[in-house]
């Protein structure tokens, strides 16, 4: 079993969002994460965790946090 533990993506504090080079670097996760495959993502329900766990849970076909 592999355990990944990531922290958000380059974040917009208020609001609660990403910065273009955020939304960037989940992308760039996404595909990271598609090598090893992933069964389950969990996240925080901070809103710039979800958007940082959403390209990879639509990469990896499975449930996403949001």
């Amino acid at each position: 079993m592999l355990l990944y533990i990531i922290r958000h993506a380059d974040p917009i504090y208020n609001p609660d969002s990403l910065t273009e080079l955020g939304h960037k670097q989940a992308e760039a996760l996404a595909k990271r994460l598609a090598v090893n495959g992933l069964d389950r993502v969990y996240s925080s329900p901070n809103m710039r965790a979800q958007m940082t766990a959403k390209p990879a849970c639509e990469l990896l076909a499975v449930q996403s946090p949001l």
